[in-house]
């Protein structure tokens, strides 16, 4: 299955490109009972990879989940892996936005998409929520948004369960 939000129109400035980190180094290290996640931001296109870029190709697993889209590559510009322990929000930067995770009083796993500003600021774009039990089955959870730079392109962040 395919949990998909599409979100409309967000600023180039919210998908960005650099190096990504878990804001707490203790993030990568799981306990017994911990949700296990990677976050990646992919960026759909029909043009070939951007001379310079070192970007990887989606594995074959993320390009079923996204065959609903029309794009012809889809490259990882960023992932990290990650556990929500239950307790402890964890936020993830991705340049111009950043993905909170915790997990809310319902047991569900709280996603919030937070652009950041100029100023540094973070806007809040969106929040959903998402059972951590299908996200360990196999589930994805995918944000997308369309590229203002280029009108053929789009932006996704994948949020999926490692095992």
């Amino acid at each position: 299955m395919l949990a998909l939000l599409v979100l409309a129109n967000p600023s180039p400035e919210i998908l960005g490109t650099g190096t990504l980190h878990a804001a707490n180094p203790q993030a990568t290290q799981s306990k017994p009972g911990d949700l296990k996640l990677r976050i990646e931001l992919a960026w759909g296109s029909d043009g070939t990879l951007p001379e310079g870029k070192n970007f990887k190709e989606l594995d074959t697993k993320g390009r079923e989940k996204l065959r609903h889209f029309r794009w012809k590559n889809y490259w990882v510009v960023k992932s990290t892996t990650l556990s929500v322990d239950g307790k402890n929000a964890q936020q993830v930067p991705l340049d111009r936005c950043q993905v909170d995770l915790k997990t809310a009083a319902n047991g569900q796993l709280e996603v919030r998409l937070n652009t950041v500003t100029d100023s540094k600021q973070l806007k809040l774009v969106k929040t959903l929520q998402h059972s951590p039990e299908a996200l360990k089955r196999g589930e994805f959870l995918i944000i997308a948004g369309d590229d203002k730079d280029s009108w053929n392109d789009a932006w996704f962040v994948i949020i999926r369960g490692e095992p």
